[in-house]
């Protein structure tokens, strides 16, 4: 049995991102073009930590035909494999809360952590190491919880009990991130072919809050911002779905910021890069990183004439040409 196990990493000592001057109002208006800050060339100010991924998880080799105490091994080794992977990502947690902790002075009295990275205290590779372990941290307590009653069988109870919510991302196994992914592109694909509204309708819509409801669903499906089970039982939580939509928005739109000031689409790791086209509704199962890094960097150019909602509700073969 071998169990390969990636540590930590620590962010550059205090990587800062030098000061932006920049509109500091976070309002539900998306602008139609976007003025590109000036980029700087460093990948340790972009992506963030590798202690805020799951570690690497190397299970045995099922050997064919299997005796009854071959399989007692077998399944003893796959056990221990995905316990020391599940400990090593808590570790992750508390590795980074400890950075988080650091970074915490940086904010200035009456901020907000997106306000502060838009005027320079983070660069985005802090800001989204705040943000993960901010998220996993509140994740610990039922998951540690899951983690003491079912130890080594706590992948079983994770996948098939369907707790995906409940488990910090540091300890995502494969199976349960591939998962996610084909269920979320599959929505998104059924969300498409239903349509929304014309072209020239949706070119008009630069506020969140006028979204027509076919918008206001669409995103909602395809960014995976509610349950399924509302449309089973056909009903929209609109009022719950025009706030997330409008967070949602914010939120690219500040990463959007990020990645140009801290070194670009290029300049993404590979993890980084599904990650950050998955924020913003694109498919990345099954398709080669050039391809994706290739579509982020059309967003990015098209960021400059069109507003965020009007991708969120294009795939990027129909995203408008510069106007």
């Amino acid at each position: 049995m071998r169990v390969e196990i990636v540590y930590p990493q620590t962010l550059a000592e205090h990587t800062k991102a030098p000061a932006i001057l920049y509109d500091s109002k976070h309002s539900t208006t998306v602008s139609h073009r976007q003025t590109s800050p000036p980029p700087v060339k460093s990948s340790d100010a972009l992506n963030p930590p590798a202690s805020t991924l799951p570690p690497s998880l190397t299970l045995p080799n099922r050997p064919p035909n299997l005796s009854g105490t071959q399989r007692f091994t077998f399944y003893y080794q796959t056990g221990k494999a995905y316990l020391s992977f599940y400990k090593s990502g808590v570790k992750s947690i508390y590795q980074n809360y400890k950075i988080l902790r650091q970074l915490r002075p940086r904010i200035p009295r009456g901020k907000s952590f997106e306000q502060a990275l838009r005027d320079g205290a983070f660069s985005r590779a802090e800001y989204h190491l705040i943000k993960r372990t901010r998220r996993d941290a509140f994740r610990i307590p039922l998951f540690g919880l899951v983690l003491a009653i079912c130890g080594e069988f706590t992948p079983l109870v994770v996948v098939f009990m369907g707790l995906n919510g409940a488990v910090p991302r540091t300890c995502h196994i494969p199976r349960q991130i591939d998962g996610a992914r084909e269920k979320a592109e599959a929505r998104r694909r059924k969300s498409f072919r239903h349509g929304t509204v014309a072209g020239d309708e949706m070119g008009k819509l630069d506020d969140v809050q006028k979204l027509p409801k076919p918008i206001l669903t669409h995103v909602g499906r395809s960014l995976g911002l509610y349950s399924s089970l509302w449309d089973k039982v056909g009903v929209t939580p609109s009022m719950l779905l025009l706030w997330r939509i409008r967070k949602a928005v914010d939120r690219i739109d500040v990463d959007d910021f990020a990645i140009q000031r801290d070194g670009g689409v290029k300049q993404l790791s590979e993890e980084e890069l599904k990650l950050a086209a998955e924020e913003r509704g694109l498919d990345v199962m099954g398709k080669p990183i050039g391809e994706i890094r290739s579509v982020l960097v059309k967003w990015t150019e098209a960021r400059k004439w069109a507003p965020i909602i009007e991708l969120l509700s294009r795939r990027p073969s129909a995203w408008p040409p510069e106007r």
